[in-house]
């Protein structure tokens, strides 16, 4: 399946069976259940799908977080995702597992484009070169749209509108608002994923046909927020006038993308789906007050996810989880982290 033939988003159904058996599974959510909340990741090559070959760090994660074994149903997962990212020339990935218990935290949707976590190649251009092929007089007098060329045109606006003033310090532009994106190796990067869900509901889904509404709906929102706030730009994982923004954006979606409708995957089902604002499917975490298991798949070229992991400090191929309860007597726990170098 090419994925450049493929919509905003994709059921696509996939068999739930053992690696090295040909017989189907029963249904494993009497089977499973989650402890605790907690999070599996791994960043590296497509992992051998056989248990003796996982990471460490998943079994130590697995036997704190779940009663049951997930290893049958999500290996028959990462088998389609392994032939499909193999079809699309693709051998690397960024794999997490989140395990969560039941809430209300998504009684009201959130519905969202996932952001880009790379962004395409940009040829580099040498603009200094290219004015060098006129002249002088030529830079200076531009020529119109009726071919006649004005030396006195004013321009339409100020060059800067930060321009020193004698008696004032020196003004500099606000800078950039933070990103997240990784410059990849291709002017096509991996901005699409694969996700599944091996207990519980699954995604929620904005109907194909109300996608493209349902971005313009979201950017006009963000707009908005963004608007009524202009001088904010944050550089805070923790910022409070972010989280307000961001739960006013989500009350005003909730409010009018809900008339759309909805899909969701049924089970044995994953989603193809792109990102970013510009051609990503509008999806939410639906509402869950049971268990759920939640798979992501975000591939890409190992360049760029090694670039990915070093702007955090850490390095690849890396495995690690995150929320594991740890018992320091008394009947107290707190939390702690698992990471390990493959």
């Amino acid at each position: 399946m090419d994925v450049k033939s493929l919509p905003e988003f994709r059921f696509c159904p996939y068999s739930v069976k053992y690696p090295s058996d040909s017989k189907e599974l029963l249904p494993a959510d009497d089977l499973i259940t989650v402890n605790n909340s907690s999070s599996w990741t791994y960043c590296g090559p497509l992992l051998t799908l056989e248990p003796c070959n996982l990471p460490s760090s998943f079994n130590t994660w697995a036997e704190a977080t779940i009663s049951g074994s997930i290893k049958p149903p999500l290996f028959s997962f990462l088998a389609y995702v392994h032939d499909f990212l193999t079809k699309n020339k693709q051998s690397h990935y960024w794999l997490t597992i989140r395990a969560s218990n039941g809430s209300d935290e998504f009684d009201t949707p959130r519905w969202h484009t996932d952001d880009l976590f790379f962004s395409p190649l940009q040829p580099q251009i040498n603009h200094t070169r290219r004015q060098s092929f006129f002249s002088p007089i030529t830079n200076l007098l531009k020529t119109t749209g009726t071919g006649q060329a004005t030396t006195n045109q004013k321009p339409s606006a100020p060059i800067s509108p930060y321009k020193h003033q004698p008696g004032h310090h020196d003004h500099h532009p606000p800078s950039t608002p933070p990103t997240a994106q990784i410059p990849s190796i291709s002017p096509t990067p991996t901005n699409w994923k694969l996700t599944t869900t091996l207990l519980g509901p699954g995604t929620l889904f904005i109907p194909p046909a109300a996608t493209h509404l349902a971005r313009a709906t979201q950017q006009a929102a963000k707009n908005d927020a963004r608007a009524a706030d202009p001088g904010h730009i944050c550089v805070s994982v923790r910022c409070v006038g972010c989280a307000m923004a961001a739960e006013s954006v989500r009350a005003r979606l909730a409010a009018e993308l809900g008339r759309h409708g909805v899909m969701q995957a049924s089970v044995g089902e994953c989603v193809f789906f792109r990102v970013g604002e510009e051609e990503g499917a509008v999806h939410s975490e639906p509402q869950s007050h049971g268990d759920r298991i939640f798979v992501n798949v975000v591939p890409g070229h190992e360049v760029d996810l090694r670039a990915l992991m070093a702007k955090w400090g850490m390095e690849y191929p890396r495995a690690w989880c995150v929320g594991l309860p740890l018992d320091i007597g008394e009947g107290e726990e707190c939390l702690r982290d698992v990471g390990s170098q493959i």
